[in-house]
């Protein structure tokens, strides 16, 4: 399809774990699906021109999961980063990771700076990944940031956007959803950047989703009229 006026996709990346249930695997199954779709899904933005990319991988309230859990995911993560390092160097992908970092232990913090430090200067397309993230806690964050040095008066929604952790990066166009009709909801995610996004629920589960249904994602945000309130 044409490439769509679109600069930023916003991706909660829903059904892993129902995934792996449905084919009778365990959970970690769905959640290394998961990771290959992700690096699908950063080719096919560069395909159509799509400059950001914010994918939902973990968020504050997760970290109640299963311990067990928990630790796969984030090795899976550190394998990742690691393996991948180069080929996204050679893409131009440049990483960041969005969240609240006091959790992570000495190791993980490593391989985040590692992958982050080694595509700082790609520029074909910024794929954020938000870990250990929540929409609340960011805003949270960013407030207590800008009260320890500014004056109430001076606070405008700039100087808050200036403070988030995707300061710089343009807000979401559209948010893609996967795992269903169950799940239409924003579910914490970026709250500020997505205020005016336009929002696309799809009924696969991540795993699952394709490039067909990425396809049908852009055609619905190009087929919409955008009102930003006028």
């Amino acid at each position: 399809m044409d490439n769509v006026n679109i600069q930023h996709v916003g991706v909660i990346m829903d059904g892993n774990r129902r995934w792996a249930k449905a084919h009778k695997f365990e959970l970690h199954k769905g959640h290394d699906k998961g990771s290959e779709v992700f690096g699908h899904m950063c080719e096919w933005c560069l395909q159509n021109s799509v400059s950001y990319l914010t994918v939902f991988a973990f968020s504050t309230e997760n970290w109640t999961r299963n311990a067990r859990e928990i630790r796969h995911l984030f090795a899976l993560m550190e394998k990742y980063f690691i393996d991948e390092k180069e080929n996204c160097v050679q893409k131009g992908i440049r990483i960041k990771i969005i969240g609240d970092r006091t959790r992570f232990d000495k190791r993980v913090l490593s391989v985040i700076e590692g992958i982050e430090t080694a595509t700082a200067a790609c520029t074909k397309l910024v794929a954020q990944i938000a870990l250990s993230y929540g929409g609340r806690d960011e805003i949270v964050r960013a407030v207590k940031k800008i009260a320890a040095n500014v004056n109430a008066e001076d606070i405008t929604e700039t100087l808050i956007s200036n403070h988030l952790d995707t300061a710089g990066i343009p807000d979401v166009d559209l948010v893609i959803r996967t795992g269903g009709a169950e799940n239409r909801r924003l579910s914490n995610f970026l709250l500020w950047q997505t205020a005016y996004a336009e929002l696309f629920f799809s009924d696969l589960l991540w795993p699952d989703f394709s490039e067909d249904e990425f396809k049908t994602a852009l055609a619905y945000y190009k087929s919409v009229k955008r009102k930003f309130g006028v």
